[in-house]
């Protein structure tokens, strides 16, 4: 199975909501915005984001392609003008491709793009339920900050904070 990982495309802005729009189907509760909002966002919406994550020195968005086919995704972004620290965001990886080490291949990739942007610190808001998702990222070096808020989208959501120390790398 031949996989692949590179930074999104400005031509793909149809890859870029297929792939949230699933994410947001498969797991609605690890992701703020709910699918109806997402799905009825115009065509230039998702043009404009991918124009931007494809060039933009401050935020990217990675593709995980299996045999071709785009299975996973995750952003990253710099805090504003800030170099000290980032985030990961928008991670997911269509279930039947998971376990096997693509997400954390994934994570890696925009991990050390973040670090090339000179960011000492990654940060990942996780939410508190998705235990998966926790121990997925602390195997990757990521530990849990003391840090928690309420989920800006979902109120009700709980969400810890994890970091990740890009002098690891």
């Amino acid at each position: 199975m031949q996989e692949q990982i590179e930074r999104i495309h400005p031509d793909q802005a149809d890859v870029l909501r297929d792939l949230r729009l699933r994410g947001l189907e498969e797991a609605p509760e690890a992701f703020g915005p709910r699918y109806t909002d997402i799905a009825a966002r115009p065509k230039e919406y998702w043009h404009q984001h991918v124009l931007h994550y494809a060039s933009s020195q401050d935020s990217a968005t990675f593709l995980l392609y299996r045999n071709g086919k785009p299975v996973g995704m995750a952003g990253a972004y710099l805090e504003g003008s800030r170099r000290d620290h980032a985030y990961i965001c928008n991670m997911w990886v269509d279930p039947t491709y998971r376990r096997g080490g693509a997400g954390g291949r994934l994570v890696d990739t925009a991990t050390r793009w973040l670090a090339e942007q000179g960011v000492e610190r990654i940060n990942a808001w996780v939410v508190e339920t998705n235990t998966t998702a926790l121990r997925f990222y602390e195997t990757l070096g990521f530990v849990r900050d003391k840090n928690r808020r309420q989920m800006p989208s979902s109120p009700e959501a709980q969400e810890i904070l994890l970091v990740f120390d890009t002098a690891l790398l």
